[in-house]
């Protein structure tokens, strides 16, 4: 399983340190200070790429703060929808088919791949929520220009 704290990259370090860190004392850090923690870990990249990254991001912080899920839920939902997904269904297999593959983008931790695998998967209607209502803002902002 990934190993953060030793990545060449910073953004994940710095996440790897702050899981770190709210693991020891999770009360130290509101959902606002957690979520910003979170999203300040993602970086700029093509969709689908983006999509891994993000699974690997959000995946411990669903498992540690389940509350959190359908805010956090948002971003590789909004890459998928970028990148060309179309059919709600398919949301769930997206991230089980990346929590499964051997050469990912970003390696998801063993707490995030858990996730994934066992709790993702129980996530259908919220998923297909979500994808409804970033369809829906996207059709709203596209009205507007």
């Amino acid at each position: 399983m990934a190993d953060w704290a030793t990545s060449s990259n910073k953004y994940l370090v710095d996440l790897a340190d702050f899981y770190l860190q709210e693991a020891a004392n999770p009360s130290a850090f509101n959902d606002e200070i957690f979520v910003a923690n979170v999203r300040k870990a993602f970086w700029a990249t093509n969709c689908w790429s983006f999509v891994e990254a993000a699974f690997a991001i959000i995946s411990p912080a669903c498992s540690r703060r389940s509350h959190l899920t359908r805010l956090l839920i948002r971003s590789p939902i909004e890459a998928m929808i970028a990148g060309g997904l179309e059919d709600s269904s398919h949301v769930i297999a997206v991230g089980v088919s990346y929590a499964n593959k051997s050469d990912q983008y970003v390696e998801p931790t063993e707490e995030g791949k858990k996730w994934l695998l066992s709790v993702w998967t129980t996530l259908d209607s919220l998923a297909q929520e979500v994808f409804i209502e970033v369809l829906k803002e996207i059709d709203e902002e596209l009205e507007r220009d």
